[in-house]
């Protein structure tokens, strides 16, 4: 292999490592669903049943002290949870695993933005990158209030849900191949209403989208507001890659000399 593909191999490897390093994990604690409602969904997953109540709102986390892999996307996390003892809120994505509570748990974060296809959930390919920009819409328009009311969370928990789970192509909480519904309850038309419209507002930054994703456990989405449209290297990443190829530049001037002095 000649210089100058060794040198490009280099590159490519580094900037391989860089965007593995840049995921990351993080240790929570699920505290629960609050303010939270009740509902039924169809199919139910195994080895539960349609009359099976579920809580359905937003998901709180406590960020904890056992952190295994911090960096990048999990860093950003645990920043916007205020550090260690934080917390952090996000919805459901996955209704077919329980959630442990009770004791803390360790969660693969993932840049949605970045890898739409990263939460198994989603699926792959264009599917997954459907579902989150209807998901970007979704938090743009309804989903970063600070603190919502039961019914808004609720209302949230199943939009999301229905985005993530119906195959139809078409939301409708009560219809199609996924169902969420209750015999009555504001949430439910607070969520029909919101699934009507999914389209980014005009002017609006895109959200930034996170997914918990564990394979014994719930996945979970969480949204940070102001994010440009474009989305663009995660912080860890950029300054991982500009380390890689300010350290190339020295190797290849090196290289250079030697073989400038051997010549």
């Amino acid at each position: 292999m000649s210089v100058k593909w060794k040198t490009w191999a280099t590159v490519f490897l580094i900037l391989a490592c860089a965007g593995v390093a840049s995921a990351g994990s993080i240790g929570l604690q699920f505290i629960n669903d609050s303010p939270a409602r009740t509902c039924t969904m169809d199919p139910a997953p195994s080895p539960y049943n349609t009359s099976t109540v579920f809580y359905i709102g937003r998901s709180n986390f406590t960020v904890t002290a056992n952190q295994p892999d911090l960096t990048g996307a999990a860093v950003e996390l645990m920043t916007l949870a205020g550090g260690i003892g934080g917390t952090l809120h996000g919805y459901c994505i996955d209704t077919y695993q329980a959630i442990h509570g009770g004791h803390a748990d360790v969660w693969e974060v993932v840049n949605l933005n970045v890898n739409p296809s990263g939460a198994p959930t989603l699926g792959t390919g264009t599917t997954a990158a459907a579902k989150v920009r209807d998901l970007q819409g979704l938090f743009a328009r309804h989903g970063l209030t600070a603190n919502p009311t039961a019914d808004e969370a609720a209302a949230m928990g199943a939009a999301v849900w229905e985005i993530v789970n119906e195959t139809s192509g078409i939301y409708n909480l009560s219809g199609g191949t996924f169902k969420v519904y209750q015999a009555s309850g504001t949430w439910a038309s607070k969520a029909s209403d919101w699934l009507t419209t999914l389209s980014m507002p005009a002017d609006t930054p895109t959200p930034i989208l996170y997914a918990l994703v564990d394979p014994t456990t719930q996945d979970f989405v969480i949204a940070m507001a102001g994010v440009k449209a474009d989305p663009v290297p995660e912080p860890f990443t950029m300054l991982t890659a500009s380390l890689a190829i300010g350290g190339l530049g020295v190797y290849v001037r090196r290289r250079s000399g030697r073989s400038g002095l051997a010549g």
